[in-house]
């Protein structure tokens, strides 16, 4: 009998392949157009990270100079400091404008400060024009944080949100490395004229990125926030996002009606009536939320719970990275007889924190926020505390690589988890209602701590010495982690309303 064998249909296994292949573009293409988009929107964290890069540049080549433009003690001081002063003014006034202009928009606005900032330090001749410099600097760096973080939060799917929000903040320590970098290449002034073309190239690829849809739903812009959605999807049909465009809508109506309930409660307490139906107990068309209720609103415990906890983390966060000697960098790397130069030493460390960063967005998805949050920060702790204890050991014992090793140790930890992890929160751990103001608050938050570290510098190293700032900064982290323990709950993974309901729940728990 002759043997008959099944054998596949002609062309079977093709089909079976080319689905398959659909299948894998089709997962391209939709991770590809949030790349694309989140890119984008680093530029302008690049283009921060060579800004706060700039005191160290500035200082190392400026501070008590022979020759030329020089300031002295106090005069460093506050130019080191005011960037870090005047970045919640840009916070405020990026809280009120990207209401209604959209946080694409807002970003958009943003770099022309940013460019008028690197020119004015180019051709600065005084010292108070580096104080108007920096001080444009530091409005322009607080008008950009709020809607970047609220528009990678929105654009991005769970799975990838936590990696993309991480290799944003991957380019704040990128401009560090290279402004460094350019700093060793390169005289300052040209360093602030070459630094100008970050902007003008960011300026160019937001504008061809989309809105964030979920601000397109809040303003009732139905069809534009499709067509975001469906760019930020590999460019897809309207049935392939149909699914999450309708989840999204429940988002945005939730939020929407919670703010209304709330508001409608407001002008029943405030006009006598008390158990009134709804329908006796319209708002009247003029009446609407003003400035004072929008401040309130931001203290309801879905916004109050999850900002005491992001301030609380940047504290501990300042002092575990040593925000406060960034600015005296280099006396500092030379004062403890670092075997290197101290501008190649900017340059080590920089790169230190990038590749602390690339391991965070290796990681992330995987261990999530809070293992990275633990081990970076007791990492820190032991950098701090050894460093306290090696400089008040130099008295009779001196081995200059141990510095280096704890300070590229110290730079590397920070950056694997508390460095990008209160924007992380930021981006994914406030409601829709209020977002953008809370998230300006928190950015706010970070620069006034860091303000009050870096102008105290100076002050504390009087008081205490060197090694005794190390040690105080090296406990109060030990306290970081303790809190990091018992305070910070798991969002990687979760959908912008998983985290708000978690949230909820932990507040009602309360």
């Amino acid at each position: 009998m002759e043997d008959v064998r099944n054998e596949p249909e002609l062309g079977g296994e093709v089909l079976i392949g080319s689905g398959r292949n659909r299948k894998e573009l089709h997962k391209t293409r939709r991770i590809l157009a949030q790349v694309l988009a989140t890119v984008a929107v680093s530029l302008l964290v690049l283009d921060l990270g060579m800004m706060i890069a700039v005191p160290t540049i500035v200082i190392g080549e400026l501070h008590n100079a022979k020759e030329g433009l020089s300031l002295d003690d106090y005069q460093a001081s506050w130019f080191s400091s005011v960037l870090l002063l005047c970045q919640p003014v840009g916070s405020v006034l990026s809280g009120c404008l990207q209401a209604p202009l959209g946080r694409k928009w807002t970003m958009v606005l943003v770099t022309v400060p940013h460019a008028v900032s690197w020119y004015l330090l180019h051709s600065a001749q005084s010292a108070a024009m580096l104080y108007v410099a920096s001080a444009s600097m530091g409005v322009g760096i607080g008008f950009l944080e709020a809607p970047l973080l609220a528009y990678i939060g929105e654009i991005t799917e769970p799975k990838l949100r936590g990696r993309l929000a991480t290799y944003s903040n991957a380019n704040a320590v990128l401009g560090h490395l290279l402004e460094f970098g350019l700093g060793c290449l390169l005289p300052w002034r040209l360093v602030m004229l070459v630094s100008c073309a970050v902007p003008a190239v960011a300026f160019a690829a937001l504008c061809m990125v989309p809105e964030s849809p979920v601000w397109l739903l809040t303003k009732g812009r139905k069809d534009e926030a499709m067509s975001a959605l469906r760019w930020l999807r590999g460019w897809v049909s309207a049935e392939e996002v149909s699914d999450e465009f309708r989840a999204l809508q429940l988002y945005c109506e939730a939020s929407r009606d919670e703010y209304k309930s709330a508001w409608e409660a407001e002008l029943r307490k405030s006009s006598g009536y008390t158990g009134v139906p709804d329908s006796e107990c319209d708002p009247r068309p003029e009446r609407q939320p003003g400035f004072v209720y929008g401040l309130k609103d931001l203290l309801r415990p879905g916004i109050l719970v999850p900002m005491r906890l992001i301030i609380a983390y940047v504290f501990f966060y300042h002092a575990g990275s040593l925000t406060a000697l960034r600015a005296y960098m280099i006396e500092v790397f030379a004062r403890l007889k670092v075997p290197l130069s101290p501008n190649l030493l900017t340059v080590v460390s920089a790169a230190s924190q990038f590749a602390g960063t690339v391991t965070c967005i290796c990681l992330v998805h995987v261990v999530g926020k809070r293992a990275l949050s633990l081990v970076s920060m007791t990492s820190c702790a032991l950098c701090c505390l050894l460093l306290g204890a090696y400089t008040y050991a130099t008295s009779w014992y001196s081995l200059p690589v141990i510095p280096l090793l704890l300070f590229c140790s110290l730079y590397f930890s920070m950056n694997v988890g508390i460095a990008p992890v209160p924007w992380l929160l930021i981006s994914e751990m406030f409601p829709t209602r209020g977002r953008g103001v809370a998230g300006g608050v928190c950015a706010a938050s970070f620069y006034i701590i860091a303000f009050i570290v870096s102008k105290t510098w100076v002050n504390l190293i009087n008081a205490v010495d060197l090694h005794g700032c190390f040690l105080f900064y090296g406990l109060l982290t030990s306290v970081g982690v303790v809190f990091v323990y018992y305070c910070l709950p798991e969002t990687e993974g979760k959908t912008l309303g998983e985290i708000e309901k978690q949230i909820a729940s932990k507040t009602r728990n309360k």
